[in-house]
């Protein structure tokens, strides 16, 4: 049977509270005795009583097992037809060891292998037609014998069960939410009624251990079920933080991820007293365990320079070690907060290691993940171009997303469009214009419209205000929304002076035309790119722009224009119209006077 690591860990932990059954993967050898498993399939077993059926079943397991004999053999299906016929008038203890004499039997090549298949969806319908007079213990029970099949995802009575049991989450036991949330991870489904085992976790929190507390967040990320109370996930941080220097690193890994995924805009300081406690934690953890540390901070824009310092540091004596995976996660997580850690020789540690020959094979594997790392080292002004070039190449690009290019992700669009920007003069291998005018039409969203009726988020909201404001004081003409750079998912607001300062006519030079290409100003008037900055465009507790924003204004300043970022905050508190115009303006004159305004290098 094949266990996740995480999954055997956390079984391991219910296990020893005595939660579940004990599972054992080894295959027991039992005493076969002088049958052979011809005599044994000779016999006629249409007249034999179930409970000879039943024993018989391990038997031939474990001859098999000695002579390396699949049970897709086609000798087993009259045998296994009987078995299935009988479970019927099975009893408890005899329904439960045809799930352990499974084990007898050498392991398939698939849980779809015939026979297999046979007798674990017959067991999957019995535990349905008797699961109504089981107690929840009892159908916990069920569930863990089809994990210990490998059946979990595709059983019918596992995701039924689980659902009930979140539909009674009031009734059960800490020990029984713990397990239960278990099962919803390995299912990796989340059940109608989640909330309503939040809502017991929370009154029972005081309850769990902070092992227990991992295995329940587990459940609810792999689920892909964030948390909605804040109060819950604010509880698990300080939990980590009361136990930090003992915590097992599965265990913090796993509530990282939850916090991570759960808590997108934060009020207080949480996250960032949970960094300035986990710094002194980084030396003892692994590089999987820290890169998620790193990572927790990138959700609120959190950033702690010591726990991301102390990282690199430890990374940077590991780095050979560490996954393309995680190497792509840290070029996110330090992009993100525009951070080159003190240790100067991180990012070319990096750059090294990611042009090493002997690594080829896993870039190949993980070629997405490859491409990822290149376009997210963008975001701190490097632009490798021998690494650019290799990832937009034809070859690499087939292998990787396919022959098609709406199947390359958004990371080509930008890896092609910043090559284009900042590595003019290198031999680097493009995109034709069919091809970006496909995946722009992808990547971005449409410009907001007032015309449209939609319901427009905040950011989309505060583009209209911009615009309608704009167009007030300068004309409809002389303001215009469109696409510049196409791998950005927002348009900006584009506006045009003179050499004087006079507004001119935008008009149509930025119409749909060209969409898809990226623009650079159409002749010598000095053009004005505004970027709406939402919630979350800054780094939190500063004004300095977060990394996707300040290459943004990067590239456009490159290109010609004169940028700058709208901030949310200071605009939401502008009470009046006339009051938003001037602080519009002076933006505007601050993009014309400087831009580079925001201490970007080349």
């Amino acid at each position: 049977m094949f266990m996740e690591h995480e999954n055997k860990y956390a079984y391991s932990i219910m296990q020893n509270q005595g939660y579940v059954v004990k599972i054992n993967l080894e295959d027991s050898r039992m005493l076969t005795g002088k049958d052979s498993i011809q005599d044994l399939l000779s016999q006629d077993w249409s007249k034999k009583i179930p409970k000879n059926i039943f024993e018989t079943f391990p038997t031939l397991g474990a001859l098999c097992a000695e002579q390396k004999l699949c049970i897709s053999d086609k000798i087993f299906d009259d045998f296994i037809d009987h078995l299935t016929d009988n479970l019927k008038v099975a009893s408890e203890e005899e329904l439960k060891s045809i799930f352990y004499s499974l084990l007898k039997w050498p392991e398939t090549e698939s849980i779809r292998t015939r026979n297999y298949i046979e007798v674990w969806a017959a067991l999957d319908d019995e535990c349905i037609r008797r699961s109504q007079q089981w107690s929840y213990d009892e159908m916990l029970t069920y569930v863990t014998l089809f994990y210990m099949l490998n059946v979990t995802r595709v059983s019918d009575f596992s995701y039924k069960c689980l659902m009930k049991l979140s539909g009674k989450a009031k009734n059960l036991t800490p020990a029984q939410l713990v397990t239960t949330m278990f099962f919803i991870g390995v299912q990796r489904k989340s059940p109608k009624y989640v909330h309503n085992l939040e809502v017991c976790i929370t009154e029972h929190f005081d309850k769990f251990t902070i092992d227990e507390l991992a295995i329940i967040s587990m459940g609810f990320f792999k689920s892909k079920t964030p948390i909605r109370n804040m109060e819950l996930v604010a509880n698990l941080a300080n939990k980590i933080i009361d136990h930090s220097s003992s915590i097992h690193e599965i265990s913090l890994a796993a509530l990282l991820k939850i916090i991570r995924y759960s808590m997108k805009i934060t009020t207080d300081d949480t996250i960032y007293k949970l960094l300035d406690t986990l710094q002194y934690e980084v030396p003892r953890l692994s590089v999987m365990c820290n890169v998620h540390i790193a990572l927790v901070g990138t959700s609120t824009l959190t950033l702690h320079e010591g726990c991301l310092n102390a990282i690199a540091d430890m990374l940077s004596t590991s780095m050979s070690e560490t996954r393309i995976k995680d190497l792509e996660r840290l070029a996110l997580t330090f992009g993100t907060f525009n951070f080159k850690p003190q240790s100067g020789d991180f990012i070319s540690k990096m750059l090294h290691e990611l042009r090493k020959p002997e690594r080829e094979s896993e870039f190949n594997l993980h070629g997405r993940s490859f491409a990822c790392c290149i376009a997210y080292l963008g975001l701190l002004a490097v632009y490798p171009k021998d690494l650019i070039h290799k990832v937009l190449h034809p070859a690499f690009l087939e292998k990787t997303y396919g022959k098609h290019c709406i199947g390359y992700g958004r990371e080509i669009l930008t890896l092609h469009n910043t090559a284009k920007i900042f590595c003019k003069d290198s031999k680097i291998s493009q995109l034709t214009d069919k091809e970006l005018i496909i995946m722009a039409k992808k990547y971005t969203d449409y410009v907001p419209d007032e015309n449209y009726v939609k319901q427009y988020n905040v950011t989309e909201r505060m583009f209209l205000d911009v615009l309608n404001i704009l167009r007030e004081a300068r004309g409809n003409d002389f303001v215009k929304g469109g696409h510049i750079l196409t791998h950005h998912q927002r348009g900006d607001i584009i506006l045009c002076n003179d050499r004087k300062g006079f507004a001119m006519p935008v008009g149509d030079k930025f119409d749909n035309k060209y969409f898809g290409l990226t623009r650079s100003p159409p002749d010598d008037n000095i053009w004005i790119a505004l970027v709406i900055g939402g919630r979350n465009a800054f780094i939190r507790n500063t004004k300095i722009p977060s990394g996707q924003f300040k290459s943004k204004i990067r590239e456009l300043n490159t290109l010609g224009f004169c940028a700058e970022l709208i901030s949310w905050d200071v605009l939401r508190k502008c009470e009046t119209k006339e009051a938003k115009l001037e602080y519009l303006n002076n933006l505007i004159e601050v993009a014309i006077k400087n831009k580079r305004s925001y201490y970007y290098s080349t």
